[in-house]
């Protein structure tokens, strides 16, 4: 067999179909593109009859699988094994990949996903996730570098323990047999039963491994993988595959959609194929027979989330707008955007203002809020990228790190040290208190934008707890 990509699936499928299939399929790459090509594939293997055993790759012992993928079934039909996020490719050569999700989905406070990530990572390198000594934040940078292969993150990373001991009560993945990949590979070689099949899910893998190159010759392989970069490349592949699924999933409805309609579904939603797919399914079944999902049915249905979360909410704290302000954080609660989720864009807004009103104060930089555009991409921000290590909170549009700057300008390094600690007070009452969310939010933008003194938002502050 050969390695398959997301464009030759129908081939493969109709591959399958053969009398005497591959008895082992390995998809990795984007997470719900895998789960709907195993879909797929499973119900093509389970045309004639059998059962499909749901295995989680991150809690049952990869053993424990192949000894029942061994065995004869006493049920009829085929006998599928579809293990989730398989450990089998994991290497230190992933580490990196593992721990840039772990940090996105703790920013987007996803702590459940969050910790996920993290433990994958820790476990990748061979260490148990559930030890305290193995906490990455506690590293020293040295340590870091040797073990996960890649430069520590200088953030603060006390969260890394927190969100390992939060998340402890889950089931941990089982250390390793010896090497169940070697084991694995050593009896498909001896043939198993069969009607017995194997699917394997993985978002990150090693392909050096001995493993995947085994199952690349004689069985299955479907490159799944999605670049996740801002090139024009990787955006043209990634509003491929929206506009290909967005296509499907409207096409069973006998539904259509206007391409403007379509592109505006794709700003608001972002490269979130699962979330394309359960928009559309839901304009779909909104709109009447025959009728073509237009603009004023997406606004009607699909908030404007992203769009409002990342621009108009912050760009009205920027100017000091409450009343704004609270007005899109009203409408973003509305649209179903959890509390957590609009903390989490004040909290990033704030942070990069913070780092570039800092920025602002270094000796020699250079920069005045009454400096054009083409000045500041043309001596400021190479000087910036070449001797900083905040490259990443530097690599966005030229003109828009501009504007970011011209706002942070206009605010004082207290002021925004203060937002800081204020958004951190929100964070931990929308945790664990009782308060209702909308008064948590309404509170933290009113201290946020209002010039009250110490003494009145402390008095506030204890009035919340």
């Amino acid at each position: 067999m050969a390695v398959f990509t997301r464009d030759q699936l129908e081939t493969m499928l109709s591959d399958i179909q053969h009398t005497h299939p591959p008895q082992v399929y390995l998809l990795f790459g984007e997470r719900f593109l895998c789960q709907q090509a195993a879909d797929t594939i499973c119900t093509t293997l389970m045309r004639g009859g059998g059962n499909c055993h749901h295995v989680d790759g991150d809690a049952e012992a990869f053993s424990t699988t192949l000894n029942r993928l061994s065995s004869y079934s006493l049920f009829p039909g085929r006998q599928i094994y579809r293990v989730a996020d398989t450990k089998l490719f994991h290497s230190v050569k992933v580490a990196g990949s593992l721990w840039k999700k772990a940090a996105t989905a703790k920013h987007e406070n996803e702590p459940a996903k969050a910790a996920r990530y993290l433990k994958t990572m820790i476990e990748s390198v061979g260490l148990d996730a559930s030890d305290q000594e193995n906490d990455p934040g506690s590293l020293s940078a040295t340590q870091w570098k040797k073990l996960f292969g890649f430069t520590k993150p200088q953030e603060n990373l006390v969260w890394t323990a927190t969100l390992l001991a939060d998340n402890a009560s889950e089931a941990s993945a089982p250390k390793p047999v010896d090497d169940a990949a070697e084991l694995l590979e050593k009896t498909l070689s001896s043939g198993l039963p069969a009607q017995n099949y194997l699917v394997l899910l993985a978002e990150d893998i090693d392909k050096r491994k001995r493993l995947y190159k085994y199952l690349g010759k004689d069985h299955v392989v479907v490159d799944l993988g999605v670049d996740s970069g801002s090139s024009n490349k990787a955006q043209t592949a990634q509003k491929t595959i929206l506009r290909d699924l967005l296509s499907k999933t409207l096409a069973g409805f006998n539904k259509t959609i206007a391409p403007k309609a379509a592109e505006l579904l794709f700003e608001r939603v972002g490269f979130h194929p699962v979330a394309v797919v359960m928009e559309a399914e839901k304009l779909a079944l909104y709109i009447d027979p025959g009728k073509q999902i237009n603009i004023k049915d997406l606004d009607a249905l699909v908030g404007r989330t992203r769009q409002e979360a990342v621009f108009e909410l912050t760009d009205a704290l920027g100017k000091r707008k409450l009343g704004l302000s609270l007005l899109v954080a009203k409408r973003l609660a509305d649209n179903g955007i959890h509390p957590l989720a609009i903390i989490a864009t004040i909290k990033n807004y704030t942070r990069n203002l913070l780092l570039f009103r800092a920025l602002q104060d270094r000796q020699n930089i250079g920069y005045s809020q009454s400096m054009q555009p083409g000045v500041f991409q043309k001596n400021i921000l190479p000087a910036l990228k070449e001797d900083t290590p905040w490259k990443k909170e530097l690599s966005g549009h030229p003109y828009a790190l501009f504007m970011q700057f011209k706002t942070a300008a206009g605010f004082n390094l207290s002021t925004l040290q203060s937002w800081m600690e204020q958004i951190l007070h929100a964070d931990f009452r929308l945790k664990g208190s009782p308060i209702a969310p909308e008064t948590i939010m309404q509170h933290l933008l009113i201290s946020m934008l209002t010039n009250e003194d110490d003494e009145v938002l402390q008095k506030n502050n204890r009035a919340l707890h």
